[in-house]
């Protein structure tokens, strides 16, 4: 690939963060049925506890990407829906002991795919859990990362060299959702600014 971001990169870095991100969960599904085809019923105790995580999380996370990546979809016309479609897809992500939370403030239901790439991008930034914070403003959409840890600062760094127009050469599909949203912003013409520190990290859209 080169260094500059087509419509044709952009698809591939969806596709292949979309692929890694369902790929665990669908393993251990059919892990979990070899294992009750093999052993029968007196496996069903250890195989029904991995069948009801890995379809919760994958029912999530499809959710999110269709929502996410998907055609706009007009019947999105109620905040809350936003909020469990995100705050669902953020429980799925990184360690219990140190879970994301996630608070959303937004008032237009509209900017629904900008809300979940943004909130999806900043998912990446932790490395210990922490908060992020969706505010609706007059200028537009702020995102805030913070932590009492430290933040990634190789994920953020990924993060601004896709929003400087390059491609992320270590691990490019992590960078899939703020590629994708910069790309829908662009058409616009509205402005994207990341700015970090070690512990606090802000995405500020309009």
């Amino acid at each position: 690939m080169s260094n500059n971001l087509s419509s044709i990169n952009i698809s591939e870095l969806v596709c292949t963060r979309i692929s890694h991100d369902l790929i665990g969960n669908i393993g251990a599904v059919s892990n979990a049925v070899e294992l009750l085809e093999e052993d029968g019923p007196e496996s069903l105790g250890d195989v029904m506890p991995i069948l009801e995580l890995s379809s919760k999380v994958l029912s999530a996370r499809l959710q999110f990407f269709r929502m996410a990546f998907g055609l706009n979809n007009t019947l999105i016309k109620d905040v809350d829906k936003i909020k469990d479609i995100a705050s669902n897809y953020i429980q799925t992500i990184g360690n219990s002991n140190y879970p994301i939370n996630l608070s959303l403030n937004i008032k237009t239901p509209e900017f629904y795919k900008i809300i979940l790439l943004g909130v999806m991008s900043f998912s990446t930034a932790f490395i210990k859990g922490g908060n992020i914070e969706v505010t609706e403003t007059t200028q537009g959409l702020s995102f805030v990362a913070k932590t009492d840890n430290k933040l990634s600062v190789s994920n953020l760094n990924a993060i601004q060299i896709v929003l400087n127009g390059n491609i992320y050469e270590e691990n490019p599909s992590q960078t899939a959702p703020i590629a994708y949203l910069k790309s829908l912003l662009e058409k616009t013409g509205v402005n994207i600014s990341l700015e970090f520190s070690e512990q606090t990290a802000v995405l500020k859209i309009g």
